[in-house]
């Protein structure tokens, strides 16, 4: 139904869930024709130059006329054939790489192409690789919304370690700290370096060591990049070789809504490694008009790549704080009537942290999953259907094409492998296999989700699913009978956002179903073998049950910080059916209790509460129907700023303020991977010994038997202080006056600071500051010499070391025009000319002590360097012409 005809190549994707209840109707005829009609008003038929091209190439014909040779992607149904032809029939395509699944990477002519390949009869399908390009990303943190803290509170020994994530992209910056150990330098990185890549890997896998900002979900993971101008994936053996078990994929091209190569080859790259799992940004084009099938309709059906139109990979849109969908966040369906993107996580109007965040969850589930198995990685696709089960449903009630089946809930997703809350099996055509799942009273919702990797469909198939498998829930005690969530892919805007229906599921290979408040007793899944061509299909189904009256806390946790004097925004989540809740915080250990709010909504989720402005543990609790329910201890913080005194050859200090109520601090340093605590003491300053190749440091507060927010954590020497000199500024006030400002990192061991300046006897004393109660200092000077004024200053420590400042200049023009320097000058230098009016027609001339000229330069800035090549030692005679009329004369030394 709906396949496209062979003569005319009308392409129209399968549409089985919308065809099926048309064809139980009466008056079948009438009603296709009708159908037929709605479909043809609502998508324009369109007419294709050739079959086997993509849309990307019937939209840029171009490219199969151009004599430049460019790369293709060819697949084929045997590669044996193509290579033995091409070779035979001396056809000029220079095959590149060899895929699995028939694909060809070639280099060749477009119009080659065109006239020799595209009638072969071997080859399938033809495509041009596109430019991709980063998905927005912004600065912000949080990770609590997808309780990925609530694992690291719960489970610390969950860090990533042993496990290597793939940022597939530009190259990030492998000097950023928070890297630091981790990163893996391979032949598959790209050589340019993009801040994007950076951040991403800091989502992913930061270790904490620039600010807590910088905290990934997996601290501990290595890291590998992989070019993304190869949009394919990478090669198996890469796969392997490194060990990478994730692969995320924060990049767009343009709205592709077709299953191309690419997403074929990687429906195959996870079926050849089991364990890995593909993540995908859904892209920032949620306010575009779809294309392919849904073109014509506006904020839907938009997200940005073919690739993203592959079954077994993870599709992750975005949201902001409160789980709401980005406007810019792009939507499903796929081009097939398929649900994308599976999950949403935060990414405020950018979906490339929703990808980074949802791949760090990949990572902590393995991680469990390795660890409980003897080494083992789980199935992408029980990984795939933990996440999809446990997700927070967000908009429509079930599945929908904005937020597909919710938002990413790490610590849920966890509790499905620690609680073994999944079935596995295989169906062969036509077989069934069932699974007892007792339900017990008082349960919210029941929920179960099948998930398989499917085989890979041939490249631009109308409709991507092959093993088709069905899954439905039975009460046993009354034999009710469950399907699953199906959303209507017919391609009308008002069809799209209907919510979904219990029915056959014909297009995904991802299947939900939930039950409300479900009755106790004994329940059967059944998955059916409705279409396996081949073989047997394994699968996972994953299932969660919530109870009614639970509540959890999950901002903030044991491993959070509330900002001191800020708003913070505090998450839960509740199962009552009570609208509100008592909203209280306590800093005396529960001793008495400050009422927020006295009836919070619980629907909500979350409330902002501004703390207080100081340093202490405080516990929050929320009551509810008489039944209190207390957070863990948690720190009020605020950053500790961290200064440099002094940074001088023998040693350097770095100091911070101290904090009223906090009696000592404890100073890290950066160790070969992460900070490492050096010393706790009362003081509020350190002193290092130089030389060391430690050069990264942070502070903490101690509250309690605990530690506040660190500072940022600073490199001391590239701070701007030098040996005790922040600053020295010289420059020209009103005209006639000199203004000098200096600045010192710390009065510490300081006896005086003095302005001097230098005269025909030496430097000066202009003026001495002592005592020194003061980091900043200024002076006027209101004798300004004619020409070159110069100036220093002096430190003067109590120890008796003097540090002398670089010699700063102001140039004053009085009854000069011209100012020369420096004199003397060394011959490898040059010798600057600073005019007081911009120079027209203006020539400097140089004689010898023999009157002959050496040289000659046309001035045509007030501010001129010239060289002097091969000048000999000696006086020289300057000459300013202007307008070929003598402007000035002088003399120069040359050294």
């Amino acid at each position: 139904m709906f396949s496209p005809p062979i003569h005319g190549y009308l392409l129209m994707p399968e549409m089985p869930n919308f065809v099926d209840c048309i064809m139980k109707q009466t008056g079948l005829l009438l009603l296709i024709l009708s159908l037929t009609v709605q479909l043809v008003q609502a998508q324009p038929v369109v007419i294709l130059p050739d079959r086997k091209l993509s849309p990307v190439l019937q939209n840029n014909i171009k490219l199969l006329t151009n004599k430049q040779e460019q790369v293709f992607w060819i697949v084929t149904s045997n590669i044996d054939s193509a290579r033995k032809y091409f070779t035979q029939q001396r056809i000029p395509v220079r095959i590149l790489e060899e895929r699995t699944g028939g694909l060809l990477v070639v280099s060749a002519k477009g119009a080659i192409i065109h006239s020799q390949v595209l009638t072969l009869p071997f080859v399938r399908f033809v495509d041009v690789p596109r430019q991709p390009h980063e998905e927005l990303a912004i600065g912000s943190f949080d990770n609590s919304l997808n309780t990925i803290n609530l694992v690291h509170s719960r489970f610390p020994q969950l860090t990533g370690s042993n496990l290597v994530v793939s940022i597939k992209e530009n190259k990030p910056d492998t000097t950023d700290i928070d890297f630091r150990g981790r990163y893996i330098s391979t032949p598959l990185s790209s050589n340019s370096i993009s801040s994007h890549a950076s951040y991403m890997a800091t989502i992913i896998a930061g270790g904490e060591n620039s600010f807590y900002t910088g905290s990934g979900v997996v601290p501990a993971a290595s890291i590998v990049s992989s070019n993304f101008t190869n949009l394919l994936p990478d090669t198996d053996n890469a796969y392997k070789q490194y060990g990478i078990s994730a692969q995320n994929h924060s990049y767009g091209t343009g709205l592709e809504n077709y299953y191309g190569a690419d997403a074929a080859a990687y429906d195959a790259s996870i079926i050849n490694n089991p364990g890995l799992l593909h993540v995908f940004s859904s892209g920032n084009s949620g306010n575009q008009t779809g294309t392919g099938l849904y073109a014509g309709i506006n904020n839907m059906a938009n997200i940005t790549g073919s690739f993203k139109m592959a079954k077994n990979i993870l599709t992750v849109g975005a949201t902001d704080s409160f789980g709401n969908v980005a406007v810019l966040s792009s939507r499903g369906p796929a081009y097939d009537g398929r649900i994308k993107p599976e999950l949403i996580a935060f990414g405020e109007d950018g979906s490339s942290g929703a990808a980074a965040h949802t791949s760090g969850a990949v990572l902590l589930l393995q991680q469990f999953y390795k660890e409980k198995n003897s080494g083992s990685l789980p199935p992408a696709s029980l990984v795939k259907a933990a996440l999809v089960n446990s997700a927070d449903d967000r908009g429509t009630k079930g599945p929908d094409y904005l937020s597909g089946y919710g938002s990413l809930n790490s610590y849920k997703a966890l509790q499905c492998l620690v609680n073994d809350q999944y079935f596995s099996g295989s169906v062969a055509q036509g077989g069934t296999q069932t699974f007892s799942l007792p339900v017990a009273a008082n349960i919210r919702q029941l929920k179960l989700t099948l998930c398989w990797t499917d085989p890979a469909a041939i490249a631009n198939a109308p409709k991507a699913l092959v093993n088709d498998l069905d899954i439905e829930l039975v009460n046993n005690g009354n034999g009710q009978v469950w399907q699953p969530w199906v959303l209507s892919a017919a391609p009308i805007i008002d069809s799209l956002l209907l919510p979904a229906v219990r029915k056959k599921d014909t297009l995904n290979n991802v299947e939900q179903i939930t039950i409300d408040n479900p009755a106790v007793g004994t329940y059967t899944i059944r998955v059916k073998g409705f279409a396996v061509p081949t073989g047997s299909q394994l699968f996972f189904i994953a299932w969660q049950v919530t109870a009614a009256d639970q509540f959890q806390w999950q901002f903030p946790v044991s491993v959070d910080y509330v900002k001191g004097g800020e708003n913070n925004l505090v998450r839960w989540s509740s199962s009552f059916n009570t609208n509100t809740g008592l909203l209280q915080y306590s800093v005396n250990k529960g001793v008495s209790w400050q009422t927020i709010n006295n009836a919070t909504p619980l629907a909500a989720g979350s409330a902002y509460w501004p703390a207080p402005d100081t340093f202490q543990t405080a516990l929050l609790r929320m009551t509810i129907n008489g039944q209190t329910f207390t957070s863990d201890t948690f720190t009020i913080s605020s950053v500790l700023p961290l200064m440099v005194g002094f940074n001088c050859p023998d040693s350097a200090m770095i100091y911070w303020d101290k904090v009223p109520g906090v009696n000592n601090y404890t100073v890290y340093r950066l160790g070969e991977k992460y900070l490492q605590p050096l010393l706790t003491s009362a003081d509020t300053s350190l002193i290092i010994r130089q030389p060391g190749n430690l050069l990264w440091y942070t502070v903490a507060p101690v509250i309690g038997n605990r530690h506040g927010l660190k500072a940022y954590t600073i490199n001391y020497q590239t701070q701007g202080v030098d040996c005790y000199l922040k600053s020295f500024l010289v420059d020209l006030e009103d005209e006639n006056t000199g203004l000098l400002t200096a600045e010192i990192g710390t009065a510490y061991n300081v006896k005086s600071i003095s302005f001097e300046k230098l005269t025909g006897k030496g430097y000066q004393l202009l003026q001495a500051f002592q005592p020194v109660t003061s980091l900043s200092f200024q002076l006027n000077d209101k004798n300004l010499a004619d020409g070159v004024n110069t100036y220093r200053v002096k430190i003067e420590l109590t120890n008796g070391k003097i540090i002398y400042s670089d010699p700063q200049s102001i140039y004053y023009f009085l009854t000069t025009r011209y100012i020369i320097f420096p004199n003397p000058v060394k011959a490898t230098s040059t010798l600057w000319v600073l005019t007081k009016e911009e120079p027209q027609n203006t020539h400097l001339l140089l004689y010898n002590t023999m009157g002959q000229k050496v040289l000659q330069y046309r001035l045509t800035q007030t501010a001129e360097s010239i060289p002097l090549p091969g000048l000999k030692s000696g006086i020289y005679f300057i000459l300013i012409q202007k307008n070929g009329k003598k402007d000035y004369s002088g003399k120069v030394m040359i050294q």
